[in-house]
């Protein structure tokens, strides 16, 4: 009987401990959430803003072929990749704290 009654006052010691330590947590949740969700926000808006020039150097691209320009070519394709790869560090670091703040809240 009294093992009994050890063992529930030391599961609720357990529990209370538990409901503390996600109330230190939710402020740093709320804090990644909010984050995740403002580096979404970003990322839609400079892709709409990267697109224009995007689309802007690739019809340059094309005309630098047309006219057999190589070498303005090669830098045009390498500026339209560097944008590519900008949105795409973009996409993977918009993923990463949505992860994390995914782990935070999981705690």
């Amino acid at each position: 009987m009294v093992a009994t009654f050890i063992i529930g006052v030391k599961e609720r010691q357990v529990l209370d401990m538990r409901f503390v330590f996600k109330m230190i947590v939710f402020p740093f949740w709320l804090l990644t959430a909010f984050l995740a969700l403002m580096l979404k926000w970003t990322l839609n808006l400079s892709a709409f803003v990267l697109a224009l020039p995007m689309l802007y150097i690739f019809g340059c691209g094309l005309y630098t072929l047309y006219c057999r320009e190589w070498l303005q070519f090669l830098i045009l394709l390498v500026a339209e990749f560097g944008c590519f790869l900008l949105i795409t560090a973009g996409i993977v670091i918009v993923e990463a704290v949505e992860w994390f703040s995914g782990w935070v809240a999981e705690l």
